[in-house]
């Protein structure tokens, strides 16, 4: 008997099904150039606003899971490409 490993909703798993989604002809240019910015934003180690200012540093901390499901909304508005859950199946088969 063969168990199916659970599919996970991770983070992860968005970031790199949002990565696959850049290398697909059918979404569009101004669309990629969006998802790539957020991309590098929610991996990058630089703040826009610094953590050590009281409050307000961790205001773009928060922003974080705001920009993943923006980027997955851009992506699922568009009519000629396949949702992002197929994108995200192809980011699991990666793993």
């Amino acid at each position: 008997m063969k168990f199916h490993k659970k599919q996970q909703k991770t983070p992860i798993t968005k970031v790199k099904s949002l990565a696959l989604s850049l290398f697909d002809a059918k979404v569009e240019t101004k669309k990629k150039l969006m998802v790539a910015g957020i991309i590098l934003y929610i991996l990058s180690p630089v703040d826009i606003i610094p953590d050590f200012i009281p409050m307000v540093g961790y205001a773009d901390d928060i922003l974080l899971p705001i920009l993943l499901l923006v980027a997955e909304r851009l992506l699922s508005n568009d009519d000629d490409a396949e949702p992002v859950t197929v994108r995200r199946k192809e980011a699991e088969k990666v793993d």
